[in-house]
């Protein structure tokens, strides 16, 4: 069905199948295969590779049901028993320390479902990213967030060709929730391609997505791989970051006692949305030191009237960043004196604080897209255990980083691939963009553009 990486050479002999002596030639097409991704929500891993290069993008890991992981006091040996069990990808020169010049992978965003695999990298692969990304991994490690490893990244200003080997590539940027969030355009020998990463259109800068779109159609990209994070919502009101404010204002307003809050630390622009809803409501923001030294180094500047809860266990980094900027630090009991003054972070890590504040725990939890996320998460349960254990109420109030499915169809309709590849979802089978071939990938299947033309097929839409 799909193609081999020798062809006959009859052509040149005339076409004539029994005039062929034998000769073989090597097939240069490009050829593109996922490792992840297809079938999932997160762990998009896909090779673009030429005859002399490969280009790996993005290398994040996610959990399979069906699938081994490794965990608690089962740990793998090596990079060999994680690429046994299909937790790395089985590209055996992402491993050897030897330094591949024609080899390099991309990364779209600071996500650990796009990054979580980055580690296991040999030290002469190259690893590039958006400028911004670079810096937000860089201070997410400095502060020991989610035991995110120091990284080797290259900074690259967006809309700037690189190149390895053949292979060309530039980051555009888009709009997510986390800063430096860019798809990937990619010029091979015989094919363009495009990787629209994670966006969405209803965050702080949706002319940002709208002008990659209007980039990728220029771009006349022969494959568009596209996200389909939301393809199996069902459809709802859209709450836009502004909106998503002026909930969490009303919700803090209707507490009289302690409001507690959990947003994610690689989306500093949320993190600080609360700190200017504690202040609309004349509460004080508590956060985590970490959480504000990831967020102050975005803005590169403090925001007004935050205080820090008291913590011993500080990474070095924070630790002197903290006595630098000399932030007040406050502690529990001062929160409990006067429970309606503050808004605090809790942070799933720091639960036990609602044990240090006794009686006065009780209040609203607002849970904003922080961690756990999600009822899928094993900690999901356990963080609605402890909130009912102190008599805090719980709350959902966030907005999804990624566009509706009806905004992802409008995205492949405007650029106008020759053929798109819907991923990154849970149900690529409902994205049906109108008049443009669709393909649904299978994992670690090589493809050329002629089997991606040959085997698409034209949807509709119920």
């Amino acid at each position: 069905m799909f193609s081999t990486s020798l062809v006959w050479y009859s052509e040149m002999l005339g076409g004539d199948p029994s005039s062929c002596k034998g000769e073989m030639v090597v097939d240069k097409s490009t050829r593109i295969t996922f490792f992840g991704g297809t079938r999932t929500i997160g762990g998009t891993i896909c090779r673009v590779k030429t005859a002399t290069a490969q280009l790996v993008f993005d290398m994040g890991h996610v959990v399979r049901p069906s699938s081994p992981i490794f965990s608690g006091s089962l740990r793998p040996r090596s990079v060999a028993d994680l690429r046994a069990v299909g937790i790395l990808p089985d590209i055996p020169e992402l491993y050897m320390d030897q330094h591949h010049q024609d080899v390099a992978v991309c990364i779209s965003h600071n996500h650990l479902d796009h990054t979580a695999l980055l580690p296991y990298m040999a030290n002469g692969i190259s690893i590039f990213s958006t400028k911004e990304t670079c810096q937000m991994l860089k201070v997410i490690s400095e502060a020991a967030l989610e035991e995110q490893p120091p990284l080797r990244l290259i900074g690259v200003e967006t809309g700037t060709w690189q190149s390895v080997g053949d292979l060309s590539f530039q980051f555009v940027p888009v709009d997510h929730d986390t800063p430096g969030a860019a798809a990937i355009l990619i010029s091979a020998p015989d094919m363009r391609l495009v990787y629209t990463g994670d966006l969405r259109f209803h965050g702080w800068r949706p002319e940002v997505s709208r002008a990659f779109v209007e980039k990728a159609r220029r771009f006349e990209p022969d494959v568009l791989l596209i996200e389909g994070t939301r393809a199996g919502d069902e459809p709802r009101p859209q709450v836009t970051e502004q909106e998503l404010i002026r909930l969490v204002v009303d919700a803090m307003a209707g507490e009289d006692g302690i409001v507690y809050f959990n947003a994610y630390p690689r989306h500093p622009e949320r993190v600080l949305s609360f700190v200017r809803a504690a202040h609309e409501v004349n509460r004080t923001a508590v956060l985590e030191a970490r959480t504000l030294y990831v967020a102050a180094h975005f803005t590169g500047r403090l925001p007004e009237g935050v205080r820090i809860w008291a913590d011993s266990d500080l990474p070095d980094p924070v630790a002197r960043w903290l006595q630098g900027v000399g932030l007040p630090v406050i502690g529990p009991s001062e929160v409990a004196e006067r429970p309606s003054a503050f808004a605090v972070e809790l942070a799933y890590d720091r639960l036990w604080r609602l044990i240090d504040l006794d009686r006065a725990a009780s209040g609203l939890y607002i849970h904003s897209n922080g961690a756990p996320l999600g009822p899928f998460d094993p900690a999901w349960d356990n963080l609605q255990r402890w909130l009912a254990h102190f008599g805090v109420a719980f709350r959902s109030l966030g907005t999804s980083g990624h566009a509706a499915l009806g905004e992802i169809e409008q995205v492949v309709e405007a650029i106008r691939p020759r053929v798109y590849l819907p991923i990154h979802s849970f149900h690529p089978e409902r994205v049906v963009a109108s008049g443009i071939p669709r393909f649904l990938p299978e994992e670690r299947v090589d493809y050329t553009l002629s089997d991606l033309l040959a085997n698409a097929s034209l949807t509709a839409r119920d």
